[in-house]
């Protein structure tokens, strides 16, 4: 990986345009200005050009349009997609917008259906997993009674946290008020510490783009 001197040494024209660009950006802490839209703009469009190319490489190519043209006897189901993306087109002029339904149709059941399994599988069932923990001390050879504290924080956190979007206990009593308060108690906790944990990587982000900026400007003076 090239150091920041190297960049510029190297690559100046790209460097001082990082650097020019990172410049602008930050123009918007003093308010919304048209420099600021300019790299917007510039960011988007690149963005996009980058996934288009690479969809087109990496997707498309060695997927679908290598393979039809090499064997479509064989490979007879890829017009499936293919047709699909056709119609995906229409969408693009209003008249035939829809044509383009079905394929979106597609789309969204295939993006919901991996989006439940993912949390159903990634998250739900390996959080429960999590949660089944011993409160012998006997398996927990290196930290005792230490390990027993720290699975009865991961029961009750769970346990409570459920219970705090329980709203059919029917009625206010004390038992309720006890596990609302250690439930929001929990929740509070964990916004808390994703909040934290945002925080620090958004400010690691701006110690990088600082540090970078101060090595361009040293550059200046050889």
């Amino acid at each position: 990986m090239e150091t920041i001197r190297e960049l510029i040494t190297n690559e100046p024209l790209g460097t001082w345009l990082a650097a020019l660009l990172t410049i602008i950006v930050y123009s918007y802490l003093l308010g919304d200005n048209p420099l600021y839209r300019l790299a917007e703009h510039l960011f988007v469009g690149s963005a996009v050009g980058y996934a288009a190319v690479v969809a087109w490489h990496s997707v498309l190519m060695p997927r679908l349009i290598i393979p039809l043209a090499q064997d479509p006897y064989r490979n007879w189901p890829l017009f499936i997609p293919l047709a699909l993306g056709f119609l995906l087109l229409t969408k693009a002029k209003a008249s035939w917008a829809w044509l383009g339904n079905s394929a979106v149709a597609f789309i969204l059941g295939v993006g919901v259906a991996v989006a439940i399994g993912g949390a159903l599988f990634g998250s739900l069932l390996p959080q429960l997993k999590a949660t089944i923990v011993s409160l012998n001390p006997a398996h927990y050879p290196q930290r005792g009674w230490a390990g027993v504290r720290d699975a009865l924080i991961i029961i009750v956190g769970t346990i409570s946290t459920l219970l705090y979007f329980y709203f059919t206990t029917g009625g206010e009593g004390k038992l309720a008020k006890v596990r609302i308060g250690i439930g929001r108690l929990f929740i509070l906790v964990t916004f808390g510490a994703i909040f934290a944990n945002t925080v620090m990587s958004r400010i690691s982000l701006l110690i990088g783009r600082v540090r970078f900026l101060m090595e361009v400007v040293r550059s200046l003076g050889g």
